[in-house]
């Protein structure tokens, strides 16, 4: 079963504080065809940073293989965080033992459930020092069902420096994490639209199972 992690565009929907205002509406078009017109940021729902989104001369979206995109990861259950709360590196290290390099771990904070609502800005948040444990592990990915690896209330953006720094890419704003079974690898795709040159890219985020539960 393919399970869709992605949160609909739609008008009044959450995004980040700053960005541009997703708007959706009718474009002028010929009856009976239909054209919407759409009004978004690169970093609009659930979406992925590229390298160049923090990290001058970085990757742009476009440059990347598919390969990417498409892989295979765990996810790692982060149940209890309060508002603003830092996810250490003894939280997540367990659920890497024997993952190869080059996968995505996916942080399930729980903090889906506030999206819509404000409290949705104070998210969890990836600890710096869990960022770079991360990267010494080789991960090709990291993923959260928050709206930001860092912290938003401070404004930070030490993860950001670290994970795309060295090239780890970064999906944010997942949802329905909690259909995905603890003991199980799946399959991940984030694939991005190909814009050309730019920072990021609204994706439709999915998973299927990879093999048996371990």
């Amino acid at each position: 079963m393919i399970v869709d992690l992605s949160h609909p565009i739609e008008n009044g929907m959450t995004y980040f504080p700053g960005d541009p205002e997703p708007r959706v509406g009718p474009a002028t078009a010929e009856p009976p065809w239909r054209v919407s017109d759409l009004h978004l940021g690169t970093h609009t729902g659930t979406h992925i940073d590229a390298a160049t989104h923090f990290i001058p001369g970085g990757t742009a979206i476009d440059a990347y293989p598919l390969e990417r995109f498409i892989l295979s990861g765990v996810v790692v259950p982060l149940p209890g965080l309060g508002g603003n709360e830092a996810i250490p590196w003894r939280s997540i290290a367990p659920r890497l033992e024997g993952l190869p390099p080059g996968r995505a771990v996916v942080l399930n904070t729980g903090w889906e459930r506030y999206w819509g609502h404000d409290r949705y800005l104070e998210h969890p948040y990836l600890a710096g020092a869990a960022a770079r444990e991360l990267v010494n592990a080789g991960v090709g990915l990291v993923a959260t069902d928050a709206l930001n690896l860092d912290s938003t209330p401070r404004g930070a953006s030490l993860v950001h420096e670290i994970l795309l720094g060295a090239d780890v890419l970064i999906v944010e704003n997942l949802r329905g994490l909690g259909q995905l079974e603890r003991d199980r690898a799946y399959r991940f795709s984030f694939l991005p639209l190909r814009l050309k040159g730019l920072d990021g890219s609204p994706v439709r985020a999915v998973a299927w199972p990879e093999g048996p539960a371990r």
